[in-house]
């Protein structure tokens, strides 16, 4: 760990123990509702496992200006990015590796944002600007969501809209690399009605050459409340659109990455890229009895096209090279939650169900004669039962069981042209469709949950827990995949407390263990055949590790957070690591308001070494170093404006998230952002 870094986080902890007592005049509290997991008293402070929860209040005081980067400063929490922005960004929890885009789920507004194939959750289609909450579950989620809740959920809440007058704002951003943008929103309602409208443009050049990034956002959101029925009800229809074009510049060897800054800047792909038309479309209601409980309906239809050339060739046309995804996905989830009492205490009960549909299609080369084509269908269907039970002296026991079931259908094919006459003179040509292949399987899978809180003291919080969680494969994997390829099942064990000794303090310890059998990756066998497919991993693998988060008010105008994480990624019986995780993360945060006007920020993040994405047995290819990286900013506020400058990657650190046999995709150097809100 850098020297500098290890200094300033070992203060903040040993900070831990005897802080001012003044509370943060301009911060939040916990929030009251935790809705991504069960708890004793429905906050985060009694839920059984590691878990974060990120305000509005928390994203206005970061230096971020993205959500990949807001997020891998959460404690466990690393990013992996390719691009140097949210585009082909994914965010692992608890040392997924490569796979973390799979195994763990982003969700927003309780809809999942990960997609069908290996493409994973496009963070880029959700601005700061539009969340009003996010809630980072560790270890947990499994019966409550299912499929591929394994290192953790990552719940983005956006802002409702909210009755009353029309009010909203206007954002104005400028940036290094040619960056701008402009994003507005509006809200308001009358009488039972409301309404929120927002839309954005951002473009970007990018750090490196082909390395563009271009997109569009929309949504509306109508949400309809009658007062004065004798059921409370509320409905809602949201519509959102996110469009993007985007350069692939490929990776860096290691001879131009240790190079010059323009070395790094070039591409080995400069015509490499594709687009993004993403459409998503929510249907919602509530039905509250009182006593009788809470019911909650929702349907979500997703559509997306996403073509794109990879592997550009002067040779051929760019209709010749070009390839396309299509992929569609409906999801009806249905919940009811029911408080109830019994032997003294007020307990919960809670039920789901859920199923979801998917249709893929991805055409390669689809203007040559020959064209590969790949088709995937997935259904899958499952419920769900948990329940918190409160006792006598602060001691709650949450326990739930899911049951799920996945039919996947996979074809392989392609079109080719034939044609009556081919020689000496084409005629009467037609693409024809045939069918090469088709794989079916059937999947059921059972999660379980068991957690036990006690709140001993009405600031320290101790719990524990264990959880089964299960992935089966999705549509990329079984494109390429051995013919014994099956989900992949796990334990996760959890122990912990949280404590708010005093007003403006608050901490939490988290010590785990997770065990995965059959994990399934992207790789060769053991046997050394030299097929690389997509196979379960032939040892089980162990994580085992801790949490430590914290957040301290040292008087009323300095305030300072702190983070620290440890994992050992082992495959089971060896002295190898999972590759693309680091066992050291830490992150530190400071704030200094000076005046009403004015407030300065500071923080740190230190991602330790890992090993290439392709070195399996952590002897073949160079280790990735480890990197730390500073940011400031400062804010001064006017009334209604809201003046932002930063400046990221302080000491033009030079470093790269990722890498595969030795070759490295370098992150942007020193860089400025400028940001200009008005509220209205």
């Amino acid at each position: 760990m850098h020297p500098r870094f290890q200094q300033a986080l070992a203060a903040a902890w040993l900070l831990g123990g005897g802080l001012a007592h003044a509370a943060d005049p301009f911060g939040d509290e916990l929030p009251s509702v935790v809705v991504t997991a069960a708890s004793a008293d429905g906050s985060v402070f009694t839920v059984p496992h590691g878990m974060t929860v990120i305000t509005a209040a928390d994203i206005a005081k970061s230096t971020s200006s993205s959500l990949s980067d807001l997020l891998s400063r959460e404690a466990g929490l690393n990013l992996k990015s390719s691009s140097g922005n949210d585009k082909h960004a994914s965010i692992d929890i608890r040392g997924m590796g490569d796979t973390a885009v799979s195994n763990v789920l982003v969700m927003v507004d309780g809809v999942r944002l990960n997609e069908s194939d290996l493409s994973g959750a496009n963070l880029s289609s959700i601005a700061l600007s539009e969340i009003d909450r996010i809630e980072i579950l560790r270890g947990g989620g499994a019966v409550r969501y299912g499929d591929g809740a394994v290192g953790g959920v990552i719940n983005i809440l956006t802002r409702s809209p909210q009755s009353g007058a029309l009010r909203g704002s206007v954002q104005l951003e400028t940036a290094s690399y040619g960056t701008r943008a402009l994003r507005a929103n509006l809200s308001g309602g009358a009488g039972d009605w409301r309404l929120r409208a927002t839309a954005s443009r951002a473009l970007s050049d990018g750090y490196r050459r082909n390395n563009a990034f271009n997109r569009s956002d929309g949504s509306a959101e109508i949400r309809y409340a009658p007062s004065g029925p004798d059921i409370p009800a509320e409905a809602y229809v949201r519509l959102s659109i996110h469009q993007d074009t985007y350069g692939l510049p490929g990776p860096a060897s290691a001879a131009a990455f240790s190079g010059s800054e323009s070395d790094r800047r070039a591409s080995n792909a400069p015509f490499d890229g594709g687009s993004t038309d993403d459409r998503m479309l929510t249907v919602g209601a509530s039905f509250d009895f009182g006593a009788a409980g809470l019911l909650e309906l929702l349907t979500n239809w997703r559509d997306r096209d996403n073509p794109y050339v990879i592997g550009y060739s002067p040779l051929l046309t760019y209709m010749e090279q070009a390839s396309r995804i299509e992929s569609n996905r409906r999801e009806t989830q249905l919940r009811y939650s029911l408080d109830f009492d019994a032997f003294g205490h007020t307990h919960s009960l809670g039920l789901g169900a859920h199923g979801q549909s998917a249709d893929y299609v991805r055409r390669e080369t689809i203007g040559s004669s020959f064209s590969p084509v790949r088709n995937g269908d997935l259904e899958g269907r499952g419920a769900y039962i948990e329940t918190t039970l409160r006792g006598a002296a602060g001691l709650s026991v949450t326990a739930g069981a899911r049951a799920n079931e996945l039919e996947s259908d996979y074809r392989d094919g392609a079109y080719a042209e034939s044609c009556a006459v081919y020689f000496p003179v084409k005629s009467g040509c037609v693409m024809v469709y045939t069918q090469s292949g088709q794989t079916r399987n059937t999947w059921r899978n059972q999660a379980y949950e068991l957690g036990l809180t006690w709140e001993a003291a009405p600031t320290r919080v101790y719990f524990a827990s264990a959880s089964r969680h299960f992935r089966a494969p999705n549509i990329d994997e079984l494109a390429l995949a051995t013919t014994d390829l099956r989900p992949q099942r796990g334990i996760t064990a959890e122990i912990g407390m949280r404590a708010q000794p005093r007003a403006g303090a608050e901490y939490a310890i988290t010590l785990f263990g997770m065990r995965i059998e059959d994990e399934i990756h992207f790789g060769p066998d053991s046997t050394g055949s030299g097929f690389t497919l997509n196979r379960n991993y032939d040892l089980p693998t162990r994580r085992l590790g801790g949490e430590f988060q914290g957040r301290w008010q040292l008087t009323s105008a300095i305030g300072l957070s702190a983070n620290l994480a440890y994992v050992q990624p082992r495959f089971e019986g060896t002295d190898a690591d999972v590759p693309h995780v680091p066992r050291v993360t830490a992150n530190a945060r400071f704030e200094w308001r000076t005046s009403e006007a004015f407030r300065w920020f500071a923080s740190a993040r230190y991602v330790g070494k890992r090993y290439d994405g392709n070195d399996l047995d952590n002897r073949t290819y160079p280790i990735l170093p480890a990197y730390a990286i500073y940011d400031v900013a400062a804010r001064y506020t006017i009334g209604d404006v809201e003046l932002t400058a930063a400046v990221n990657n302080l000491l033009d650190e030079v470093y790269s998230t990722t890498g595969y046999s030795a070759t490295y995709y370098p992150m942007p150097g020193r860089n400025y952002t400028l940001n200009l809100l008005w509220r209205f």
